[in-house]
């Protein structure tokens, strides 16, 4: 990691945080709400905070967290199309997050939808600096800074929770500086080991589905349902995932014009369009 003997000073950071339509970006959920905040030495020098159109409905029991609903995002510009921006953020950054293997993983999905190589920015864990670090009551990012002495708002919307975090890290690298803690790679080893962008996984599909995965091209399946109902229908791949054990492909399925996700054992047949 070129980052490990570089004192944190001398880095920039990208603190994050993401509200999304559920936990598992395996099974079709998506990012509503992504704030960056770039900081070098420090100091502000730049940041995104946006709405963003996930392409699909948002579960009610995610909006009772994050009071986003659909005609919020209704109007919105789709991850992809803020990737540019995103990614001059993000360039030559050290990542900190709260939980950062969760947003992680989910702006890694937006990602390979937007067609960009993998990213390979190491990341900081304010919950896993917590969790090793400290001896907290509970370590939920509200918890945690009241407990350093860190002002909140109100949570669960992106770009408060992303000073929040700051704040919480530059109040922990003070304390981890005492202990001899001071570079990357000393802050790497006190959250457990590194934590990165995870890349696509290695899922073996028949053709034509390869294809059409790799080109997003349609593809015509044939589908056995959970209830045993076999359908036909003509999708549009988006990304793969695995959650369980099991492999998904998220996709925008023209039968029921949304996007859908698919189980790979349960596809029967696929035909190229």
């Amino acid at each position: 990691m070129r980052f490990a003997q570089r004192l944190l000073d001398e880095v920039p950071l990208a603190v994050l945080d993401t509200e999304t339509t559920g936990l598992q970006p395996a099974l079709g959920h998506r990012v509503i709400e992504l704030a960056i905040l770039r900081l070098e030495g420090w100091e502000e020098v730049g940041q995104f905070d946006q709405l963003i159109n996930p392409g699909r409905t948002i579960p009610a029991d995610a909006s009772r967290i994050n009071r986003i609903y659909d005609e919020d995002v209704a109007g919105e510009l789709s991850f992809t199309e803020y990737a540019d921006q995103i990614s001059q953020l993000l360039e030559g950054a050290v990542v900190v997050a709260h939980n950062a293997a969760f947003d992680a993983g989910f702006i890694a999905a937006e990602w390979t939808l937007a067609g960009r190589p993998p990213l390979l920015n190491p990341c900081i864990c304010t919950l896993q600096l917590a969790r090793l670090q400290y001896s907290f009551w509970r370590n939920n990012l509200g918890e945690v800074a009241r407990s350093l002495g860190v002002r909140t708002g109100r949570t669960h919307r992106a770009m408060r929770d992303t000073w929040v975090t700051a704040r919480v890290f530059q109040r922990m690298t003070r304390d981890l500086r005492q202990r001899g803690i001071d570079t990357v790679g000393d802050i790497v080893h006190a959250q457990g080991g590194p934590i990165y962008f995870p890349p696509p996984p290695p899922i073996d599909l028949p053709s034509p589905l390869d294809e059409a995965v790799r080109d997003r091209s349609l593809v015509r399946i044939r589908y056995l349902d959970g209830e045993g109902n076999e359908t036909e229908r003509v999708i549009e791949p988006y990304y793969l995932g695995t959650h369980r054990g099991d492999d998904y492909l998220v996709a925008f399925c023209q039968l029921r014009n949304m996007q859908r996700t698919f189980r790979i054992d349960r596809i029967l047949a696929a035909y190229p369009v």
